[in-house]
């Protein structure tokens, strides 16, 4: 794919910075003022610019959820960092992350103040405690998103999910809405350009975002399931070959050059241009 010029990368990079430092405050010193309406609103319209000052455009195909639904569990594949965020950029909730996310410079921050919930996975009681914390946010008729890999790939696979997290979809009967991810380039091919793997740092995965040109993000929302009839693993089962299935029906696909001609699929923009 061919690379935007070294001045549009700087010049994305220096508008990234200043948008999270703008976050960071709003977060700081505005939401303890704010409704949780004005909140939900006001994350979703930044995580929209910040994919904007990326250069990033992200694509809704599906039925999405509202801003906030109520006693709901999001249940995506995993890639990048901006996954939580382009999430966001549509609907709003709060993500359970890995333990030493928390940690990853720029990034860790963000998340902190999106009051994400974070997990020690090699710790069973800790997954026992983060599974509380979900029920009780779902029973205050939160959203809840998180990844089931446990870890991200380069968007060539679907890694096995792990049913942990689950169990509190049955102890708040919680609506299901798995969500397949996908990055492509300007001609609606698979890009690895977002994928957060390997050794790679949190620098070097921002430079070449900001490098690539019309890089899209790819937002699937299948269709809603809820815990009944299912035991934990039936129901991690089902989720996980949703996804799959829609994963290998798109490899090899242009998704964007085709949608409108044959896909028949509904789409929505969330894009600051």
């Amino acid at each position: 794919m061919h690379k935007v010029s070294y001045l549009t990368r700087i010049n994305r990079l220096i508008q990234f910075v200043f948008h999270v430092i703008h976050g960071m405050w709003v977060v700081r010193f505005h939401f303890p003022r704010m409704s949780e309406q004005a909140k939900l609103q006001k994350t979703q319209r930044w995580s929209q610019q910040l994919a904007s000052k990326l250069g990033l455009r992200v694509h809704v195909f599906g039925t999405a959820t509202p801003l906030h639904p109520a006693n709901c569990i999001l249940i995506a594949n995993h890639i990048s960092w901006f996954d939580i965020f382009a999430i966001n950029s549509i609907t709003v909730a709060r993500f359970v992350a890995r333990a030493d996310v928390q940690h990853w410079p720029v990034i860790g921050m963000l998340c902190k103040g999106a009051s994400t919930v974070f997990i020690d996975r090699e710790r069973v009681r800790d997954t026992q405690r983060v599974n509380a914390s979900i029920s009780t946010a779902l029973n205050n008729q939160e959203c809840i998103a998180f990844f089931p890999e446990g870890t991200t790939s380069n968007g060539q696979e679907i890694r096995p999910f792990k049913a942990s997290l689950i169990q509190s979809a049955f102890e708040t009967n919680a609506t299901i809405q798995p969500i397949y991810l996908r990055y492509t380039n300007e001609q609606g091919e698979y890009s690895t350009d977002a994928a957060y793997i390997d050794d790679m740092s949190i620098t070097d995965s921002l430079w070449l975002i900001a490098s690539s040109r019309k890089l899209h993000i790819e937002i699937h929302f299948l269709d809603q399931l809820t815990p009944e009839g299912h035991d934990r693993r039936t129901l991690n089962k089902e989720i996980e070959a949703m996804i799959r299935a829609k994963h290998d029906s798109l490899m090899g696909v242009a998704t964007l050059q085709r949608q409108a001609s044959t896909l028949g699929i509904d789409e929505a923009v969330a894009s600051a241009n």
